[in-house]
């Protein structure tokens, strides 16, 4: 029987909440044995990685969540990660994947998934970067909606967005606020502490279906902007020895470009994700667009944990249906690279 060809889609920080405690466990024990070998696999990863805190079975089978100990960056990127790689596995007893991205965090994931790197590699990866970024500079992140109830873009919002990010790209402040991440009708606003209390300021309170805005994401630093530079470049010296390779699977990055399974991938996979991944815009938005016209998967997956990409995605393919298009959005802040377009475990 002819299997469904699907897009696996990878959530990024924020995605392990309250309502996942035990999710972990949940998956391991639907794999079977291999769920088993899979989980102590990246129980030894984050032992070697991080020896002083808690396993990930700790954390998943933790009595209550608690968001110092759960949303923590170095704790939640791996129980992110590992939920993910164990519920691709599970996915892919019954999809064959013709495409594979992430938001985010999620690109890492998508990397082991797309056999870019192996899992272990992959677990290194996540490990470091969640370190340097709570090492980096200070800042955070704010989400807020340029949408109303209909789902349709206001102008107003999209220039109030327009104008904190400083007008046209490349000419805001250092520092920000800068465009974080393209999420569908949402965005995620980045910058120093002073760029959030700006936004924190200026940004009207609105409620959209039951999420207030604008929120400040917990534990979130200034990420996809210039300010982490300093992390970029201390990323490529401790990480310039990761074994990226050519991509079994075709795998779709932060701005909708899809990484074919032919040629030396290699080094310019390690130079984009220890580079621009890093201190550029993440336009999930785009990324979307190009998966669902380009490559017309007959299902998309959004994999565990939680579900808080179902909106976004949503948000994408209601204006396809639509109006064939997506309706025009802000600009990432800074200047796009000529080539930008709009599994082994």
């Amino acid at each position: 029987m002819t299997r469904p060809k699907a897009f696996l889609l990878c959530p990024g920080r924020g995605s392990y909440t309250r309502s996942e405690l035990g999710s972990l466990r949940g998956l391991a024990d639907a794999l079977g044995a291999e769920g088993e070998d899979l989980l102590g696999r990246l129980e030894d990863c984050r032992a070697r990685s991080e020896p002083d805190l808690p396993s990930l079975e700790e954390l998943d089978g933790h009595s209550s969540f608690k968001p110092g100990l759960h949303l923590k960056g170095r704790n939640a990127s791996a129980l992110i990660f590992a939920c993910s790689i164990l519920d691709a596995r599970l996915r892919l007893r019954e999809v064959d994947p013709i495409l594979v991205g992430g938001n985010s965090l999620g690109f890492y994931t998508a990397l082991v998934l797309a056999g870019a790197l192996s899992l272990e590699d992959g677990a290194r990866l996540v490990s470091t970067m969640a370190r340097l970024q709570e090492e980096g500079p200070g800042g955070g992140q704010i989400l807020w909606t340029l949408l109303d109830e209909d789902w349709n873009v206001l102008p107003e919002r999209k220039a109030l967005v327009e104008g904190l990010c400083g007008g046209p790209p490349g000419e805001g402040a250092p520092g920000g606020p800068s465009l974080s991440i393209r999420l569908g009708g949402h965005v995620v606003l980045a910058g120093d502490e002073a760029a959030m209390r700006r936004c924190e300021e200026e940004l009207p309170k609105v409620r959209l279906g039951k999420r207030d805005f604008p929120f400040r994401l917990p534990f979130h630093g200034p990420f996809h902007t210039s300010l982490l530079r300093p992390v970029s470049e201390r990323a490529s010296r401790e990480l310039g020895d990761l074994p990226f390779r050519t991509p079994r699977i075709p795998l779709i990055d932060g701005r909708g470009y899809v990484w074919p399974t032919y040629g030396v991938q290699g080094p310019a996979l390690r130079d984009y994700t220890l580079g621009h991944q890093c201190v550029r815009c993440f336009d999930f938005t785009g990324m979307v667009r190009v998966a669902l016209c380009d490559h017309a998967p007959e299902s998309t997956i959004l994999l565990a944990p939680g579900a808080s990409l179902r909106a976004p995605l949503g948000h994408v393919e209601s204006w396809l249906e639509r109006l064939g298009r997506l309706p025009p959005l802000p600009e990432p802040h800074g200047s796009w690279d000529a080539e930008s377009r709009g599994m082994e475990i």
